[in-house]
């Protein structure tokens, strides 16, 4: 497995939003026609709009694929940029932050897995806490300096068109169906 770097992920994310986008597009573009033909009174009933309805429907299922891809590279910027600068805070901190939790972490290095887990389960409770006294003062929350452009670029959250687009969930069954139909459909 590779390991991405913040800007590799963030440009695969803005790939999969252009690539969501113009699944979007395509798929408005198939609805239009679909809608014009059915108000041409020579087209009821025809091949025409069966097989627009079938480019609809793949269609539609590309659009859900593209926001999940979308959705998973824009969570996967955010947790890289998370993981580099927690690194980063353990590096410059670490040693005061063990000290702070030392109560709770004394003697973990011999202690069976199950008790190491169970200690470090109520350290976090303690960081959770902390963070959450901090919240509620009201503190500003910012980016980090080293990854606001990128973060402030991707935004907040994906998009919410996205995570709409996104809601159905297909089998890997039904997946295949669609894979064959969109072969098909290039065929034709």
């Amino acid at each position: 497995m590779t390991t991405l770097t913040l800007q590799q992920a963030y440009e695969a994310c803005q790939t999969n939003k252009t690539a969501w986008l113009n699944r979007r597009t395509e798929l408005a573009a198939a609805e239009e026609e679909y809608q014009a033909l059915l108000l041409d009174d020579n087209a009821s009933g025809s091949r025409r709009l069966q097989s627009l309805r079938d480019r609809i429907d793949v269609k539609k299922w590309e659009v859900n694929q593209a926001a999940g891809r979308y959705i998973f590279s824009h969570e996967e910027v955010q947790r890289i940029s998370i993981h580099n600068r927690l690194h980063d805070f353990m590096q410059q901190n670490g040693a005061e932050l063990v000290a702070t939790l030392a109560p709770e972490l004394m003697g973990i290095k011999n202690q069976p897995t199950m008790i190491k887990n169970r200690t470090l389960d109520r350290s976090v409770a303690y960081l959770r806490e902390a963070l959450s006294v901090w919240l509620a003062a009201g503190n500003d929350i910012n980016y980090s300096a080293q990854d606001k452009d990128i973060l402030t670029a991707i935004g907040y959250r994906p998009d919410a068109p996205s995570r709409d687009d996104n809601r159905e969930k297909f089998t890997p069954a039904q997946s295949m169906i669609y894979t064959r139909r969109r072969a098909e459909l290039a065929e034709q």
